[in-house]
């Protein structure tokens, strides 16, 4: 009896095993079962996780950050096509894996993200001239990271990052370039000597300017001088005339009178009376 019961357990223990399945999940990973085609709720962590391997199955998700780079060819506003160098950064949120799995499918990858990823790439390029796409480099980065993000979001994907490596241009655009960039070049330079050659006439304007007014200042100095000399030999002699009366002349023709007398050459002295003329005779 005892060992018809062991026998039985044993049956038992075997046929669980047998029919018991077990799912190991790893780090950056997620699952979730799916019984008899339904969906089990809650997401399986990392760690071992036993099922049914007849009615049930685990199926699992990388949550990691899953890196895309693509080198694209897509035309320019007026038809040129860039070599492009991109690279997109995403990963799934854990509780969206079921979603994506029912919506989707496990080549979520490839449907969501790099469709819509290579179509806002085109999309963008195609709105700026192969020129502006160097210029405006972060501005075309960003959008495309933007509109990117708004895409994928809805399925439950993160983007992380969108980077535009390298552009290469065509050969006729790097010359048109050059060529631009030696005549801003050439334009600059002649910017720069006009307006030297301008400010060194300013400069000299400037001067002659000044030269000329101190002249006129000298002049206006000098004749200013000259009047104030001429006011002061006129007022000189305004004085001189008013103090020179009659009996001040006479007194003074005395006085000569008496300075002759007291020469030793021959004089004669003829007067009317009131004023006195003298002829200075000197010895023969």
């Amino acid at each position: 009896m005892k060992n018809t019961f062991t026998k039985c357990a044993g049956t038992l223990l075997l046929s669980a095993i047998t029919i018991s399945g077990c799912k190991t999940i790893g780090p950056g990973e997620v699952g979730f079962v799916v019984h008899k085609g339904v969906i089990k709720p809650g997401i399986l962590t990392q760690g071992r996780h036993h099922y049914n391997i007849f009615t049930s199955s685990i199926h699992t998700f990388n949550t990691r950050i899953t890196e895309y780079s693509v080198v694209m060819r897509p035309p320019t506003k007026e038809g040129l096509e860039v070599k492009v160098d991109l690279t997109v950064l995403y990963h799934i949120k854990p509780e969206a894996a079921p979603e994506i799995y029912s919506n989707v499918g496990m080549d979520y990858g490839n449907k969501i993200v790099i469709n819509n990823f290579m179509a806002i790439v085109r999309e963008y390029t195609m709105t700026y001239s192969a020129v502006e796409l160097l210029g405006e480099r972060e501005v075309i980065e960003k959008n495309i990271e933007d509109k990117l993000r708004a895409a994928i979001s809805a399925y439950g994907i993160v983007l992380d990052d969108v980077l535009v490596k390298d552009i290469d241009m065509p050969a006729q655009v790097l010359q048109a370039i050059e060529n631009k960039a030696k005549a801003d070049q050439v334009a600059k330079l002649t910017k720069l000597e006009l307006q030297t050659k301008r400010e060194q006439e300013d400069f000299d304007l400037e001067t002659r300017e000044k030269e000329l007014k101190f002249s006129l200042d000298k002049q206006r100095n000098d004749s200013l001088m000259m009047q104030i000399d001429a006011n002061a030999i006129k007022n000189y002699q305004n004085t001189i005339n008013a103090s020179l009366t009659d009996k001040l002349l006479k007194y003074k023709s005395i006085e000569v009178t008496k300075e002759l007398v007291k020469s030793p050459n021959a004089k004669v002295i003829i007067t009317d009376g009131k004023s006195m003329m003298l002829n200075n005779i000197s010895d023969k």
